[in-house]
């Protein structure tokens, strides 16, 4: 993402080797409207609101969230001439009319541009030089509204330190080259150096050299021109980040996910330890990344006028929808009551109960991915299937069925097993009739863009094939008509298929042969959450 520069029109970095964007889930309104009402503030609905996003790229992140919302305003800026063309060109492509990305750097942004209820500037603000970095923070100041959210993510301390010093060997070493291919081409060769030459036994330096040069040497060619070798690359200590935006008149909310900021989540020596060292919200965090040798932070902020609650009562918790991170069970779960079922998270971790009503909360969770489901919805479709199992109800029984969802949903979010929205996002997880995807995904996918954004917001990579199917969803087609679509791209040589190394040009064939491959992409599409009910 490309944010400064002499002037807009002189040719940057980004335009030689373009980022390959993507979308960011964190940095949703949806997402960003949820964990400000959960800290008191009362944000605007993302549905209605005013959005601005600095150093956009080619809109992968901004685009999505328009066609989504298509009441709300966007507003995208970058610098990248060439990554502006592209998101002009997706946004006629896709009919969007509620969306304009410009060509223009940060430091020329017009002071009557107005109020945004949500400003996002991700992947940004460690990679301008310092006075881009103030003039960010002034427009977030100046330029956010009275309960709007600012989501800047960064490059954090101590974790960076390591990254930074490869960093530094690598800049070393390049040095002496001009063209950014070549750059990345002799970093890729440093780092091999390093990892291979460097003792690991008994060698703690070793150790985390070899881990780091492993996971730099897997990143694609743009992350290492860019986030590694571009000229200015700045980390930032929470504490900082927080004085500066501070000093503009904001203050720190939180990170996109209350689990990160809990020192809870630790064993109980060094949360009391936590507890009693960090007396601010922001030095607990900054000792917790101590803990954690944190290297990123996705940071929200908002005014100070605003009256930050940190104590969040359950009740909160009837006024979002939820992503779930419980893996659908393989089976109907048992709600026979006192029968001990495992939920368990796609990290691993595990959540046990025997409550016949929480079993069907947690499942219809479950079930709900990765749609994002209302908390009514929840709360409803628990009542109706728990009560066969609950035997007689006291007369107060639906009181506690929201107070006890309440409270599980907050110690369930509380620890990284669910993330909250501001409103429910239902998909369809079966293979349609007629499969419809947005008109911005069929844009994409003709594109040959490597990776499509669904639903709740998630990009999802697409190879050559899939791309055909899914340009092809247009919402009037049966299977077997995208397979018919499929044939006439093969014999206007537009797509391959091969059977062994022969193509095939058999219309009878390749229809035998498409026809699992398009019920195979359409089935995967479904599950990745692309189809609206």
């Amino acid at each position: 993402m490309s944010t400064s520069g002499d002037s807009a029109a002189a040719p940057t970095a980004y335009d030689v080797v373009p980022y390959p964007s993507a979308s960011f889930p964190q940095s949703h309104p949806l997402r960003l409207a949820a964990m400000g009402r959960l800290m008191g503030v009362n944000t605007v609905a993302p549905a209605k609101a005013r959005v601005l996003e600095l150093g956009c790229a080619d809109g992968a992140n901004l685009l999505p969230m328009a066609e989504h919302f298509p009441q709300a305003s966007y507003l995208g800026l970058d610098a990248s001439k060439v990554q502006v063309a592209a998101a002009q060109k997706a946004i006629e492509g896709a009919g969007l009319k509620n969306v304009e990305v410009r060509c223009q750097n940060i430091l020329d942004f017009p002071a009557s541009e107005g109020k945004f209820d949500y400003i996002i500037v991700h992947g940004i603000f460690s990679w301008v030089p310092e006075p881009v970095r103030q003039k960010i923070m002034q427009i977030c100041s100046a330029h956010l509204a009275e309960t709007g959210i600012a989501y800047i993510s960064y490059n954090a301390l101590p974790g960076w330190n390591m990254r930074r010093s490869l960093r530094d060997m690598m800049l070393f070493h390049t040095r002496q080259f001009a063209e950014p291919a070549m750059k990345v081409k002799q970093a890729r060769a440093l780092l091999a150096f390093m990892s291979e030459s460097v003792p690991t036994e008994n060698s703690a330096f070793g150790m985390l050299l070899k881990s780091e040069s492993d996971i730099l040497s897997k990143q694609v060619d743009s992350f290492l021109a860019h986030d590694i070798l571009e000229e200015e690359n700045t980390p930032f200590y929470l504490h900082e980040f927080v004085a500066r935006a501070e000093s503009q008149g904001l203050q720190y909310l939180g990170e996109p996910s209350l689990s990160q900021m809990l020192s809870a989540n630790f064993p109980e020596k060094v949360r009391d330890t936590l507890n009693r060292v960090g007396t601010t919200v922001v030095a607990q965090e900054q000792y917790m990344d101590f803990l954690r040798n944190r290297f990123f932070r996705q940071t929200l902020l908002c005014h100070k006028s605003q009256t930050v609650t940190r104590q969040v009562q359950p009740t909160v918790m009837a006024s979002f929808a939820y992503q779930s991170y419980l893996k659908r069970p393989a089976a109907p779960v048992d709600l026979t009551h006192g029968v001990q079922v495992s939920f368990v998270s796609t990290a691993g971790a595990t959540i046990n109960t025997a409550d016949s009503y929480l079993k069907a909360a947690f499942q219809a969770i479950a079930m709900a991915a990765p749609g994002l489901i209302g908390y009514q919805e929840v709360l409803a479709t628990a009542r109706t299937q728990s009560r066969p199992f609950l035997g007689a109800l006291p007369a107060n029984r639906d009181l506690i069925d929201d107070a006890t969802l309440q409270s599980n949903l907050l110690n369930l979010y509380s620890k990284g097993f669910l993330e909250i929205s501001a409103e429910p996002v239902p998909v369809v997880t079966t293979s349609p009739a007629k499969p419809l995807m947005g008109r911005l995904a069929r844009f994409w996918a003709a594109s040959n863009a490597r990776f499509l954004t669904n639903l709740i917001h998630v990009s999802v990579p697409a190879d050559v094939f899939a791309r055909f199917v899914i340009a092809a969803c247009d919402g009037t087609r049966t299977e077997p008509e995208i397979v018919e679509e499929l044939v006439k791209q093969v014999k206007a040589d537009k797509l391959g298929v091969k059977e062994g190394d022969k193509p095939v040009t058999d219309e009878s064939r390749l229809r035998e042969l498409l026809k699992p491959q398009v019920e195979g992409v359409v089935k995967r599409l479904a599950e990745h959450g692309f189809f609206a009910p």
